[in-house]
């Protein structure tokens, strides 16, 4: 099996457990926030967009609430959406200003926007370059 397959197959499953335990009125953090970080691990945007909800929900619960933001830090960098994870890993370092993975990955998300910045400062001045009569 590719990796593809393999994160597709493990997704189902736990969708599967996941869904189980909602029928049966015995929801479970443990495996909402495993279904949602395999769900990061997908290249569709639905299903990214899936985990922030799910992620949400464990944050209103307070499960692995720090855990739980630095995960939806890394879906909002792969939705491109650079303020709402810098927003959350903010939040982590408030509580925990030591907290490495949230600093490393502060770190990455500036670099991300510094590159974001450049490639749009070149696309504005080619742009203009080949306006201008």
């Amino acid at each position: 099996m590719s990796e593809l397959e393999d994160i597709n197959h493990e997704i189902s499953r736990l969708r599967q457990e996941y869904e189980y335990h909602l029928k049966n009125n015995t929801p479970s953090a443990r495996v909402q926030y495993e279904y949602a970080c395999m769900l990061m691990c997908s290249p569709k945007s639905s299903d990214i967009s899936t985990a922030i909800d799910l992620f949400d929900e464990l944050i209103r619960i307070q499960y692995q609430s720090v855990n739980c933001m630095y995960q939806l830090a890394l879906c909002y960098i792969k939705k491109k959406k650079y303020g709402k994870a810098r927003k959350y890993l903010e939040l982590i370092l408030r509580v925990d200003p030591r907290n490495q993975m949230a600093l490393s990955l502060k770190s990455v998300l500036y670099v991300l926007l510094s590159e974001e910045a450049m490639f749009g400062t070149i696309f504005a001045i080619m742009t203009g370059l080949f306006l201008t009569p």
